[in-house]
């Protein structure tokens, strides 16, 4: 069975198809790259994998589980977690704080607990802090040492590590990345190529989606490449079968191969 699997997903805007019929799946322990030219469908399909956006048609599995009609922090609970195209942080919170978030769904002590067994609620703030400095230091160190700092003070390429840290602290089973690298110079692109390698790493079984248009980055960490473009599924493949397609070619690569 898939970790995830989409069967005839659709929405529209207005009588605009924005994504149509689009079959989908990724299995445990794949990266999955999403190419096509802007405004192709790839961010509206993982908005509707991650409930932003209800579909109009079709249906969203994960792992056997109908999610189709889910809100966000439901589907976040069964186990998909993403980062977005531009940034999400807390400017005025900490580094600590930001990735703190991302175990909202994990809070076991309620507002009585807070009254009542402070100790009780400190202890669990303790692991949770514990676990999310853990995450932290793997892609990091050196912004472990900034973990008090706030987030408005660090450098983009680690702004885009506190996101990745804070998605997985809940252990997703599925990652959607959209345009990791966005904004980031090619060294830096290559450091979060790494990260992404690290990702698999530490969480072997963890399914990863991702969007982009550096196809060196595409090239290097993805199993697999679905393209989009008018909002349907052109072209799926491994990287060289892909670039090699014509309709690829004409739609996304400007008419030669690379």
């Amino acid at each position: 069975m898939a970790t995830l699997n989409t069967q005839k997903i659709s929405i529209n805007f207005g009588g605009l198809w924005a994504v149509k019929d689009v079959d989908f799946f990724i299995d445990a322990g794949e990266i999955v790259g999403l190419i096509g030219p802007n405004g192709s469908g790839k961010t509206t399909f993982l908005n509707i994998i991650s409930g932003i956006y209800r579909a109009t048609g079709g249906t969203v599995t994960l792992q056997g589980e109908d999610i189709t009609d889910l809100r966000p922090f439901e589907i976040f609970k069964k186990g998909i977690a993403r980062t977005y195209q531009s940034s999400r942080l807390c400017w005025d919170l900490s580094v600590a704080d930001n990735i703190l978030l991302g175990l909202y769904t994990k809070q076991k002590v309620g507002f009585l607990d807070i009254l009542i067994h402070p100790k009780k609620t400190n202890n669990e703030i303790y692991e949770c802090l514990q676990e999310c400095m853990d995450v932290l230091c793997y892609f990091n160190p050196a912004i472990f040492k900034r973990r008090y700092d706030l987030a408005k003070d660090i450098p983009h390429i680690d702004r885009r590590r506190i996101e990745i840290s804070r998605a997985l602290v809940g252990h997703p089973a599925l990652f959607l990345l959209d345009e990791p690298t966005a904004g980031l110079n090619d060294e830096e692109t290559m450091q979060m190529m790494d990260d992404i390698y690290k990702i698999k790493e530490k969480i072997k079984d963890i399914c990863i989606i991702i969007i982009e248009h550096d196809m060196k980055v595409m090239e290097r960490v993805t199993e697999r490449i679905v393209v989009f473009n008018a909002g349907q599924k052109i072209a799926e493949g491994a990287y060289q079968e892909v670039i090699g397609n014509e309709n690829v070619i004409k739609a996304y690569l400007g008419g030669a191969a690379v």
